[in-house]
């Protein structure tokens, strides 16, 4: 046949099989496996939840909620309490959280409770990251941060990779603090749909043209296509009263839609408060559905391929979960965007008053969700904004380095017109960027930018201090041997000048301004 070719022959790699058994599961974890960080490099959103503002939120709550445990358990001092990221992925969130938890332990008296942040993550590749970044140096040697292989999807132990720890119940004597972020939509999920009162299971049949296949396996998920079979549930699917609950929930509530059930997440959570003697407070944020009504009149689910793939969370089903186990749940109000919830076993929210008070303050007061929303509309029409707004908007993000590099360009051809107050704000607060600046492969370098802006309001030694850090990031770069002579040159530092102005020379030999400097230099230097 003509159209018969490898690019338009399908074939099926599975057909009817129980969704959080496919092996797009598989498929998932091989790709983070084999991509390590560089998955997080214009491949994995994940700045959504990887900025200073979230951390900030995530550090306020969890601080409250230890100094709450404190005041109803004071033995509970004689413990740490362990942060444990799950799935850390780039690791710059949980940086920002350190940063962040170490400032408050100090402002609020609390340095004599042990706090250890582990992150964790199912790949070598990733620990191994981590564990070499320069960002982490400080909390190793403090002790405050370590690093653990879990896999989230299966049941083992949990080792410290520093200390040697293995959290368990014994190890575990104050409740364990868990950070989900961008995780839950990752890991398995089974299929559900409601008709006219029946409960049915979707069972998944997958798909690939030949021509993406290399050793019988996809190369590209993005070219995988999906299909649903249905197939009536008349029995307990979980024979386990506290999921199955949950269903018959939703098949007596549900009109007519699909969803999804957050399976592989439940299973850890449980694994999670087995470890801590039910002591489990969850913090997750992600895209997904946290109200019964939005799971109602939906289609059957739909994958978001992104180099790997994620699925809607459905937090109403882990919220019923923690309730009907005799836990406690605090779901931000639907809005556009991704959802914070939080979760927490054998306790009430209401028992703890500042945790609850933290929880309105960033989970339904100004949220993750509604920073993005304003941040996104900012970094849209930059381009429309004075200097005043632009550093009243730096402030609000906490002086995130993501932002201010797609602002740096507009922020200097401002100076000129911008009023001395402004400039001087700025000014102050350049060194909050540089202490959060996290260093990932092909970025751009923000201490660069922060040379730039001080070499564009005429204070020379700041922006040569910049550009000096910045060398061992940028490398040979043109601008940065150009700029650092320019400075050089500006502070009466001529020789310096002269031998950076030829280095920028090596680099673009077609450089006439290099040049010109050079004989400048020479001629006068004689």
């Amino acid at each position: 046949m003509k159209n018969d070719t490898p690019q338009n022959r399908k074939l099926i790699i599975e057909q009817h099989k129980r969704f959080s058994e496919s092996c797009l599961w598989r498929m998932q974890r091989e790709y983070f496996d084999k991509a390590g960080i560089d998955a997080w490099v214009n491949q994995v959103p994940f700045y959504i939840t990887s900025n200073p503002y979230i951390a900030n939120c995530y550090a306020e709550i969890t601080i409250r909620f230890i100094s709450d445990w404190i005041s109803k358990h004071p033995e509970s001092k004689n413990h740490p309490f362990y942060i444990l990221e799950l799935g850390t992925g780039s690791g710059r969130f949980s940086y920002y959280v350190l940063k962040k938890l170490h400032e408050l332990r100090i402002t609020l008296g609390m340095t004599d409770v042990s706090i250890c942040y582990v992150m964790s993550d199912f790949t070598k590749n990733n620990i191994k990251y981590y564990e070499s970044h320069p960002a982490f140096k400080f909390y190793i040697e403090n002790g405050l941060v370590d690093f653990a292989l879990f896999d989230m999807e299966v049941a083992k132990p949990i080792t410290l990779l520093k200390s040697n720890i293995q959290l368990s119940q014994e190890t575990l004597l104050n409740p364990l603090i868990t950070f989900a972020n961008y995780i839950f939509d990752t890991i398995s999920h089974d299929a559900f749909s409601v008709r006219q009162g029946k409960l049915y299971e979707l069972l998944l049949s997958v798909s690939c043209p030949e021509n993406n296949l290399e050793n019988n396996k996809p190369v590209d998920m993005e070219q995988l296509s999906t299909d649903y079979k249905v197939n009536e549930i008349k029995k307990a699917y979980y024979d386990d009263p506290d999921l199955d609950n949950i269903l018959e929930q939703y098949k007596n509530t549900l009109t007519e839609t699909s969803f999804l059930f957050p399976i592989g997440s439940i299973r850890a959570i449980k694994l999670l408060k087995k470890l801590a003697n039910n002591k489990l407070f969850l913090i997750s944020s992600d895209k997904g559905y946290s109200a019964i009504k939005n799971l109602d009149h939906l289609g059957h689910p739909s994958i978001s391929f992104h180099g790997s793939f994620s699925m809607m969370v459905n937090f109403h089903a882990i919220a019923n979960y923690f309730k009907n186990s005799g836990g406690d749940y605090f779901l931000q109000t639907p809005r556009k965007g991704i959802k914070t919830s939080i979760f927490v076993s054998d306790t009430k929210l209401n028992d703890l008053p500042q945790t609850k008070l933290a929880l309105q303050k960033y989970v339904e007061g100004v949220s993750a969700a509604d920073y993005f929303t304003l941040h996104r509309r900012v970094s849209d029409s930059f381009q429309d904004y004075n200097l005043e707004t632009i550093a009243a908007h730096m402030n609000f993000t906490g002086w995130d380095p993501h932002i201010y590099l797609k602002l740096a360009s507009r922020v200097t051809s401002l100076v000129e017109e911008s009023d001395l107050d402004t400039i001087n704000f700025l000014a102050s607060n350049m060194h909050k960027l540089a202490e959060n600046y996290y260093y990932m492969p092909k970025s751009d370098c923000i201490l660069f930018e922060i040379a730039v802006f001080f070499h564009a309001i005429k204070r020379y030694s700041d922006a040569l201090n910049y550009y000096l850090q910045a060398q061992q990031f940028v490398g040979e770069q043109f601008g940065l041997y150009y700029n650092l002579a320019l400075c050089q040159h500006n502070l009466g530092k001529i020789s310096e000048a002269l031998e950076n102005f030829k280095h920028a020379l090596l680099i673009d030999p077609t450089s006439k301004e290099s040049q010109e400097w050079i004989t400048y230099i020479e001629k006068n230097s004689n």
